[in-house]
């Protein structure tokens, strides 16, 4: 595998998972975003906004320089975002991703990741573009599967309800 074919790839992953991510929230009721469920930590909301961050931070901001300041207390302490203002943000992340990939130079694929959390430290850019797409990906599975549990739900959290919010 070459270097710039890595690099599309890997694009490809990231923005096909985005703008399923974007779907996705498309399909949840507004009353649902920030529903607790016993047992997990992280809402639908919180797991959009932490994905958004994540991706904006490293790729935007870390390898494309585009000036993304994170603020990760945000990520999983933010509260209220409307379903619109999630998928936009969203599309912000797909056009940073789209943006900084379409110009990264193949041959930083193997220059050492900067400012990695700890636990991926002396890892390539390539490895850690890869890991990457293994978060989005493992996110937005927990995403849908929140969203397929509250769908049997009712706007106050009740089992067995419309899975729809009361619009009125």
């Amino acid at each position: 595998m070459t270097t710039p074919t890595l690099i599309h790839d890997v694009s490809d992953i990231l923005l096909r998972d985005l703008q399923a991510l974007a779907d996705e929230l498309g399909q949840i009721p507004e009353a649902h975003l920030w529903m607790p469920l016993p047992g997990i930590i992280n809402p639908v909301g919180t797991l959009s906004h932490h994905l958004c961050g994540n991706l904006r931070h490293f790729v935007g901001a870390v390898l494309g320089d585009d000036g993304y300041q994170r603020n990760r207390d945000d990520e999983f302490g933010a509260r209220g975002l409307t379903r619109e203002a999630l998928i936009a943000e969203v599309h912000e992340t797909r056009a940073a991703v789209a943006a900084v990939l379409g110009r990264l130079d193949a041959a930083r694929l193997q220059d050492e990741m900067p400012d990695p959390p700890p636990q991926h430290r002396g890892r390539t850019i390539g490895y850690f573009l890869v890991q990457l797409c293994c978060h989005l990906s493992r996110h937005r599975g927990q995403l849908n599967y929140l969203r397929r549990i509250l769908e049997g739900r009712d706007e106050a959290g009740v089992p067995g309800g419309t899975g729809r919010a009361s619009l009125g």
